[in-house]
């Protein structure tokens, strides 16, 4: 694997996570799950990146609810 390829997959995780971030802002109402399941195919992320995804996503939400965001 070249230093692009994973130079890819940062730059699309990092696409991801503002992608899954702006609809959760915008509509709160939308599962985290439907998000994550849309953006893995949407950005191209191998499982590892959907799941590196996934616990990123939950740690900046736990996060939130420390200091009373959201």
């Amino acid at each position: 694997m070249s230093s692009k390829t994973v130079v890819k997959h940062s730059e699309e995780l990092k696409r991801a996570v503002r992608w899954v971030a702006e609809r959760k802002q915008a509509e709160p109402q939308l599962k985290l799950a439907m998000l994550l399941a849309e953006a893995g195919p949407r950005f191209n992320l191998s499982p590892r990146d959907q799941e590196g995804l996934r616990l990123l996503l939950r740690e900046m939400d736990d996060e939130k609810k420390k200091k009373g965001v959201g």
